[in-house]
């Protein structure tokens, strides 16, 4: 049809891990030595991490909701150390997408949250120290003699 033009293959690139997006999040979570192995990708602009299995991790996966997204990931993951069986799922819960997974297969359906975390390696983040009563009290509130 004129006018119409193919589409391109999307754009992957691969990146350092402390430049994704979810870092922070997987460094409170992750051990440090598996963290350090994992690889950012960036899909339209977005970097992500991408976890390898190791350790206690056992499977991980890169979510998405286009199919050559998912091929062009998977593509990107397959020939890497760490990256075991890198396969397309079609995921229909929490929503409808393409997931690339890679490792052991997750079960169907999970016990509880703590065996979905032990499963991907991660564990919850320390709460860290209380905020202190002087940390919250009011730059305006009226203070005592100098």
């Amino acid at each position: 049809m004129p006018g119409l033009t193919a589409r391109a293959e999307p754009d992957i690139a691969v990146m350092p891990p402390a430049e994704a997006y979810d870092f922070d999040y997987f460094r409170t979570r992750l051990d440090a030595g598996l963290l350090s192995r994992s690889i950012a990708l960036r899909v339209f602009r977005m970097p992500l991490l991408a976890v390898p299995v190791g350790g206690t991790r056992r499977g991980g996966w890169f979510g998405t909701d286009s199919l050559s997204v998912a091929l062009a990931v998977r593509d990107v993951l397959a020939p890497l150390h760490g990256f075991p069986g890198a396969r397309i799922t079609w995921q229909c819960t929490p929503c409808a997408s393409y997931a690339v997974e890679w490792g052991e297969r997750p079960p169907a359906a999970w016990l509880d949250e703590n065996e979905r975390l032990t499963f991907y390696g991660l564990t919850e983040p320390d709460p860290g120290p209380s905020p202190s009563p002087v940390a919250t009290t009011s730059p305006t509130a009226r203070r005592g003699p100098h």
